[in-house]
């Protein structure tokens, strides 16, 4: 199965919070919602995803790339 999103194992720490252990597979052609409690990490998660942020480790793979 072809995935346009993969992340694995992120984690990214901020002093007062950690974003620990996220994992997310979306296969091509799929619509995702990311929903969550305020301060739950859906913002960093997607600036993560876009490169905006450097993530402390995990992998992040968009298209099959990096």
């Amino acid at each position: 199965m072809e995935y346009a999103l993969k992340v694995g194992d992120l984690t990214k720490k901020y002093e007062g919070f950690t974003l620990d252990n996220v994992n997310i597979e979306l296969p091509c052609g799929c619509i995702m919602g990311l929903i969550g409690e305020n301060g739950a990490g859906k913002s960093t998660t997607i600036k993560l995803i876009l490169d905006l942020i450097r993530r402390d480790s995990g992998r992040i793979e968009v298209l099959g790339e990096d």
